[in-house]
């Protein structure tokens, strides 16, 4: 395995990188708003990191509590999330303690990213539990890089410490095109663990990290958008993006599904499930390797559903992008061109 960003020059040209990308931001360009939240956050990051950590999680949990019962519509759309994984109405009462649940474990998720700059070696080795990290190892014995592909579960950041004690580092494909400061502002803190942030747009970025041999995490759950992969995920038709299998594809790189859950004492345990390769960017086989990250995905996602928090719609809202979807799905499983349809 690669041990890519462990040196300390290599960190110190990274945050480097950040902060004159930030000097050179100006502030009229943001919105007030983002100015807003970057100073709630910093307020809050410093508050959480003067208080123990067995402290925090019920204080966030509390939190978290509360903001469920203020969402208003991301209320709503939580449910509805999860009315998929548990198969039952988005109104069931067992629906709805899942969605409560959510948003206290997101609320603790926020809450060890304020602190996840602090975190020492001692500190990571307890907080982190690597079930299988084997299966890393022999993904990078192919030499090609991993794709990393996950889901909004659990704290997929807090892999990042755990990585950093086996001498392993991760970059991590994010929106960088709102909230200029903040997003550098975590980016910077993040790289203390090893964890460096690629710009989604930042495609020759990915492709050099994987050149490296190298980690590159991707995000599955974005929701349904017309033109991306049809598969079907916990029983019914939606879309997963199509980067990740046609990355593995014109890189040679597998994919490794990681699920990085939230224990019941507030440590984490992660474990990546079996190797997916894609052979060509022809429709059919990236649908096939789509759709088994989808079913690995299906899975880790179904073991708790209220430690998936997806703040926007996973599955099509309409009608009409519901038929969409699943026309577009029947027409992958018999082997013709998704991506003709309703094109």
């Amino acid at each position: 395995m690669r041990e890519a960003g462990t040196r300390e020059p290599s960190l110190r040209r990274y945050i480097g990188r950040v902060k004159r990308r930030e000097v050179t931001s100006p502030v009229s360009t943001e919105r007030r708003r983002e100015i807003f939240t970057f100073w709630l956050y910093r307020l809050g990051e410093r508050i959480i990191n003067a208080l123990p950590r067995r402290l925090v999680m019920p204080a966030a949990a509390a939190v978290g509590n509360v903001a469920y019962d203020v969402a208003g519509p991301k209320q709503a759309l939580i449910q509805a999330n999860l009315a998929h994984p548990l198969g039952l109405a988005p109104d069931d009462p067992r629906v709805k303690r899942a969605a409560r649940r959510a948003f206290r474990n997101y609320a603790k998720y926020l809450a060890d990213m304020m602190r996840i700059g602090e975190i020492t070696p001692t500190q990571a080795a307890d907080l982190v539990d690597i079930d299988n990290l084997e299966i890393l190892t022999e993904a990078h014995a192919e030499g090609k890089g991993v794709l990393i592909c996950t889901a909004h579960i659990g704290g997929m950041d807090l892999l990042g410490p755990g990585l950093k004690l086996a001498g392993a580092s991760m970059h991590v494909v994010a929106d960088d095109t709102t909230y200029g400061r903040l997003y550098d502002h975590l980016a910077e803190a993040r790289a203390r663990q090893n964890i460096f942030v690629i710009g989604w747009r930042n495609l020759r970025g990915m492709f050099r990290v994987l050149r490296d041999n190298g980690n590159v995490v991707l995000f599955c759950d974005g929701g349904y958008r017309r033109g991306d992969v049809p598969v079907e995920l916990c029983g019914e038709a939606t879309t997963f993006p199509i980067g990740p299998a046609t990355l593995a594809a014109k890189t040679g790189a597998p994919l490794l599904t990681v699920a990085c859950r939230r224990l019941d004492d507030d440590r984490f345990v992660t474990r990546g499930l079996p190797l997916i390769h894609c052979r060509s960017t022809e429709p059919a086989e990236i649908h096939r390797a789509t759709q088994a990250v989808a079913d690995a995905l299906s899975s880790v996602i179904a073991e708790d559903p209220g430690q998936w928090y997806m703040f926007r719609p996973v599955w099509p809202v309409t009608d009409a992008d519901r038929a969409q979807a699943r026309e577009a799905l029947a027409a992958a499983r018999r082997g013709e061109d998704w991506t003709k349809i309703g094109a």
